[in-house]
């Protein structure tokens, strides 16, 4: 028999290391950045469109005026429920952990854009012109939990052989977070019917969370999972 040649690898130098582990690092900074161009732009739209009622959905509350979802659903807040489809796209081809560092820079780069905007305008603004503090904590926070909540989940669910899975159970529970922080912290103790404005809400937003299917199957093709991730 002839002797087992040990075929032993390379030793890596320091220098290599380095140069393996910055190369690593500026990739990855280069996602994050490119995603976070693509998220802000729909960031900001929201933030700028959250004051004006949306009234597309009026029509399926008939008569029930106190029912009508331009009661509580805004251009802004539709919006940053798309943001969340976005996030779930990022998820997929990315991986949960780089879709919520892109969602944490967009979130900072929109609020830098704010204050300079802000800033710039101060001298004619007036009192009224911008939304209390609460609401923009409230709306900043439950729109951020909803948007990690559901790069999360839908890194949870991936890789199941029903492919509608992964966006759907990510949209539906980040849909739901955002609803069990916004309502609550924003009309508890205001005398509102925000329990049934919070149901409403879900309820047109599970709704595109299912027209959202076919154009994330759409895409599947053309946003296969990076290497070491799963999914169909």
């Amino acid at each position: 028999m002839e002797a087992a040649v040990e075929k032993r690898q390379p030793q890596e130098t320091a220098i290599e290391r380095l140069a393996r582990r910055s190369a690593a690092a500026v990739a990855a900074l280069s996602r994050m950045a490119a995603m976070a161009a693509v998220l802000t732009p729909l960031l900001l739209a929201a933030i700028l469109t959250v004051d004006i009622p949306m009234h597309l959905f009026d029509r399926f509350a008939g008569e029930a005026v106190g029912s009508r979802p331009s009661l509580w659903l805004s251009r802004g807040g539709f919006l940053m429920g798309l943001a969340a489809l976005l996030v779930i796209l990022f998820a997929r081809k990315f991986g949960g952990d780089e879709a919520s560092r892109a969602v944490t820079a967009a979130w900072g780069i929109a609020a830098l854009a704010v204050f300079a905007e802000l800033s710039y305008l101060a001298p004619s603004l007036e009192d009224g012109d911008l939304p209390g503090v609460r609401f923009t904590m409230v709306f900043t926070a439950s729109a951020m939990a909803g948007q990690y909540v559901a790069a999360s989940v839908y890194d949870v669910v991936r890789g199941d052989l029903r492919w509608w899975r992964a966006p759907l159970f990510a949209a539906l529970f980040g849909y739901g977070v955002y609803a069990l922080v916004y309502f609550p912290g924003l009309y508890l103790g205001r005398g509102a019917p925000w329990l049934n404005w919070m149901i409403g809400d879900f309820a047109i937003k599970a709704f595109v969370a299912i027209a959202f299917l076919p154009l994330y199957g759409a895409l599947r093709g053309l946003l296969k999972p990076k290497g070491g991730y799963g999914g169909r």
